[in-house]
């Protein structure tokens, strides 16, 4: 490039002289025009080395050999005086210079680094990886910027962020690296800081989640013990010092477990432990178990409690039922603490509905206490209530509402609230739930079947209760008319006789403005007579049994408890106008009617006790039903493959498959309408009926077994339809029943401390000798318990043994043998804790009881042949 210009320049003048000498020899007018082309071209060659000696004025420094004095001084001059450490290579990679912080970094002095490679100076030696990437920046002809590398400088290991780019001459070809690095070691040390105090918080906050998580079962099994042995202390003879004890004993410990399952709750939420299902349910199901929870304390506060489901609803849905109702729990527990006088009402509201899902709105609207905004804004946070003065007043973790939000955003859903300072509140929640395959209507089918037409008249003082008893029995197509007062209900009554169309049936409330429903009822039946009278129907807000014998006088046909369904309700009118033609009698002596559409139903019960199945098969053959046994839960499931029941009755504790897994298999391809399953079961601890519902249960009936709760569950749930064809299987008896007739006269009993002969005799239809054998069976089976339950324990079968006084416990409870069945439950209790030693103890305490038990069974033999 030098050449080139200096070659310009001689061109010029050469040019500037050529002009002259033609100007002189050359002859006019030629000389002028050689002049003028001469002095033309000698301008373009100035202009053209005018700029091009302006452009290397510029550019010269950097076009110099960096060894020359020149470059190495600007360098210095740009760079010394930054805090980011600079220095620059060759293109044999040798330093060339770098700035006086590089310098000091590798404790060298700022002149005498100069043309040394890495190896020269023993701290860029130690690091080899400044140099490995300044080559491969050199190799790939790109920069290579801001990583983060650790150095050993001469202060200390140091972290750096280091840049390293390419240097070019004007022909674009490499000549050297520009590199550059600039401490970050306190930055990063304070970032490590922070992401480890991070970790350790979220580590810290994930223990406890998963501690608490964990804890559920340790935590729960105390406290079911407690309030399990006060149940069991309450039902034994005690003088009312002590019943007002251990009554404390049981609220308290209440109280104390829901506490514990709120924070149980919340802490599994937190720990990601907690899921959402997706399992078939019906939505009637979950309002039904919401009623029968909270139909006594509304009714204890004297609350209108109301649970409206439209017809028009698709109700077979698929979701978590299990948290859905304990998210209704919540709010409707809410709404019943802050509620003293009003109502309470549950209703559903289709927002939209398309092939496949549904869109709802469950809303829980009471007359309470109410909010007001800022009250509102902190409801859903976590240990929070609406202020202080109402953690002091209704007590409470201000969690429940805190579960609640989080597990509707799990469902994907929403939940809010509206309310007012003593206004009330309507809490609401919005799902989308995805429909079953097949909405199996046939129960509504089959009630709309029967009641179509049927001319009804229904009393209610609530405004609410009336206008869903309306819809209700419309969708059954029932000729409905509602009215206030008892009053009005008699003229309607007495205009529908005059016209020759009286109501066949009439719904009233038993609390009502001026004439209640019994002095209604009494009236109906005085003045028209027992033949010209309608079916009455007693509503109440809680089932009373004092009100039984008084509703009975009065001619009430049903006791419906509020609030109802409309399965319920339908079931009751359609029990009530068409009674069965058989009827049952109960231990208490009353007749309980059958309804036709389930009489001869096929009931499976699921069993592995012997003496429990022969119990089971006993009573609902004597009521008129078809009965098959599965010994567990396996068992259970091919019978039902085979046969199709209307009912199945389903034992927890078995071997080979449990109740609770045999359920939820059950539950993956029928759902509540297709197959109700009742547990029925020894386990009567708080918790229990909980796990039931969860695995798809719709009730739960403990042993030893209430004949009159047994036949009002069968009622409710048992799917309705023509059974006709099983009535000659019926007569199918065990064959312990055919050895003799039952007892119809009264029976006379021994005096055995611990033995109910007459609650268990009512069991088997009074047949004695079914009742001696299998007590001699139960004692055969029993003997010498202490080595059976020593030899489980030794195997390390644990769980064995419990069942094993769980199965004991059941079967004694059956046969009356209470003092048995106690024992065989507190060493079912100590089996579960652990507790080895005080089953050793009292295992021949069992053994006593058993032996007694069996005696006592000897004199009511004896009795019993003296009798003949």
């Amino acid at each position: 490039m030098t050449s080139f210009w200096t070659f310009l320049q001689f061109a010029f003048i050469a040019l500037q002289s050529i002009s002259l000498i033609l100007y002189f020899l050359l002859p006019a007018p030629w000389n002028a025009s050689a002049l003028l082309v001469t002095v033309a071209l000698g301008l373009i060659v100035a202009v053209t080395v005018w700029f091009w000696t302006r452009r290397t004025s510029l550019t010269s420094p950097l076009q110099q050999p960096f060894l020359s004095s020149d470059s190495l001084h600007l360098f210095e001059q740009v760079f010394n005086d930054l805090p980011t450490r600079v220095y620059w290579r060759d293109n044999n990679l040798k330093l060339l210079g770098g700035n006086h912080a590089f310098c000091t970094d590798m404790g060298v002095a700022d002149d005498d680094i100069s043309g040394k490679s890495d190896e020269q100076i023993t701290v860029l030696a130690n690091n080899e990886t400044l140099l490995e990437r300044d080559q491969q920046t050199f190799q790939n002809q790109c920069a290579s910027c801001n990583d983060e590398i650790e150095l050993q400088l001469t202060n200390g290991n140091r972290w750096v962020e280091h840049s390293s780019v390419p240097l070019y001459d004007e022909d674009r070809n490499v000549i050297g690296i520009l590199g550059s690095y600039y401490d970050i070691s306190s930055i990063k040390s304070v970032a490590e800081q922070m992401e480890k105090a991070k970790e350790t918080a979220e580590q810290a906050n994930l223990a406890k989640g998963e501690f608490l998580a964990n804890m559920s079962h340790e935590i729960r099994t105390p406290i079911n013990a407690i309030v399990g042995m006060a149940n069991l202390c309450l039902k034994t003879e005690l003088n009312q010092k002590q019943k007002r004890y251990l009554k404390v004993i049981d609220s308290s410990s209440q109280a104390l477990l829901g506490v514990i399952n709120d924070i149980l709750d919340f802490s599994k939420i937190d720990a990601g432990k907690l899921t959402i299902e997706r399992i078939p349910f019906d939505l009637q199901d979950v309002l039904t178990s919401l009623a029968d929870m909270f139909a006594y304390k509304a009714y204890d506060k004297d609350l209108e409690f109301i649970i409206n489901l439209p017809a028009n609803i698709p109700s077979r849905l698929l979701g978590d039922p299990l948290r859905l109702n304990q998210v209704l729990v919540n709010l409707v527990s809410n709404a019943i603490k802050f509620t003293d006088e009003g109502e309470i009402n549950v209703a559903v509201t289709l927002l939209e509905k398309s092939s496949s899902k549904v869109w709802l709105r469950i809303s829980v609207t009471d007359t309470g206490i109410g909010m007001d905004e800022e009250q509102r804004a902190n409801l859903f946070q976590a240990f929070t209530q609406a202020d202080t003065s109402t953690t002091r007043k209704y007590g409470g973790t201000g969690l429940g509402l805190a579960i609640s939000r989080r597990l509707i955003h799990l469902m994907q859903g929403d939940i809010g609230v509206t309310s007012g300072v003593g206004q009330g509140s309507t809490f609401y929640i919005e799902l989308t739930l995805p429909l079953q395959d097949e909405q199996d209507d046939s129960h509504h089918q089959y009630l709309m079947q029967k009641l179509e037409g049927v001319k009804v008249l229904a009393i209610d003082d609530n405004l609410s209760t009336r206008e869903m008893i309306q819809e209700m029995l419309k969708s059954y197509r029932v000729d409905v008319r509602v009215c206030r007062t008892a009053e009005q209900a008699l003229e309607l009554y007495q205009q529908s006789v005059e016209q020759h169309e009286p109501y066949q049936l009439i719904l009233v409330d038993w609390r009502l403005p001026g004439m209640d429903g019994l002095e209604f009822c009494h009236k109906i039946r005085t003045t028209y007579g027992e033949q010209h009278s309608p079916k009455l129907v007693l509503a109440t807000g809680y089932y009373i049994e004092e009100l039984n014998e008084k509703a009975r006088q009065a001619g009430v046909a049903d006791i419906l408890s509020k609030p109802y369904t409309a399965s319920s309700l339908g079931r009751s009118l359609s029990s009530t106008l068409f009674p069965s033609s058989e009827s049952a009698t109960a231990n208490s002596g009353q007749a309980i009617n059958i309804p036709d559409s389930i009489l001869y139903a096929p009931i499976l019960v699921v069993e592995d006790n012997e003496i429990n199945q022969q119990v089971a098969k006993e009573l609902l053959s004597s009521h008129q039903f078809n009965v098959d046994i599965a010994e567990h839960g396996q068992s259970a499931l091919e019978a039902i493959e085979r046969k199709n029941y209307a009912m199945v009755l389903m034992d927890i504790q078995m071997p080979v498959m449990d109740g609770l897994t045999a359920t939820r298999q059950i539950r993956a391809h029928y759902n509540y309408q297709q197959l109700p399953v009742l547990a029925m079961t020894a386990n009567a601890m708080s918790g229990d009926e909980e796990r039931s519902l969860a695995a798809g249960m719709q009730g739960h009936i403990s042993k030893p077994i209430d004949e009159q709760q047994l036949l009002k569950a069968i009622i409710k749930w048992c799917v309705p339809g023509n059974y006709s064809e099983n009535a000659d299987n019926v007569n199918n008896v065990p064959e312990q029943s055919q050895q003799s007739e039952p007892q119809t006269t009264k029976l006379k009993y021994p005096q055995a401390k611990g033995v109910n002969f007459d609650a268990a005799l009512s069991r088997l239809g009074n047949n004695v000798p079914l009742y001696l054998k299998l007590v001699e069976q139960l004692h055969e089976q029993y003997q010498n318990s202490a080595m059976k339950v020593s030899d489980f324990i030794t195997r390390g079968q644990h769980d064995s043994a419990r069942r094993y006084f769980h199965s004991l416990k059941g079967a004694a409870g059956n046969l009356g043998l209470e003092s048995l069945q106690h024992k065989a439950g507190e060493l079912e209790q100590f089996m579960a804790a652990g507790n080895i030693d005080k089953v050793a103890d009292q295992i021949t305490v069992l053994e006593k009881r058993l032996q007694h038990a069996y005696q006592a069974a000897s004199d009511l033999d004896a009795i019993q042949h003296h009798q003949s």
